[in-house]
């Protein structure tokens, strides 16, 4: 399978839920709010962003009954993804 290319976004996000994992010790799940804070970019867009890594199995979003997003959470595979991210920079 050819290697799929990231976005800057997506980059930033995968590099974020991994600090924030740390940071929590996986104890707290990340919070979509909290994200959206911290990027400072169009919700729409860091939606999809969301969207294609969830499609691509890195991270899972959890969402609340109404179908809202609520918390993210990186999978095992985005955890390698997000530390090959951070070492390329």
């Amino acid at each position: 399978m050819a290697a799929q290319r990231l976005s800057r976004l997506q980059k930033r996000i995968l590099r974020w839920l991994a600090q924030d994992h740390q940071r929590t010790k996986g104890m707290i799940a990340s919070s979509h709010e909290k994200l959206v804070k911290h990027l400072q970019a169009d919700k729409g867009n860091i939606s999809r962003s969301l969207h294609t890594l969830e499609t691509r199995r890195w991270m899972v979003l959890g969402r609340s009954p109404g179908g809202n997003m609520q918390h993210l959470t990186l999978t095992s595979a985005g955890h390698t993804c997000a530390a090959k991210v951070g070492k390329k920079l």
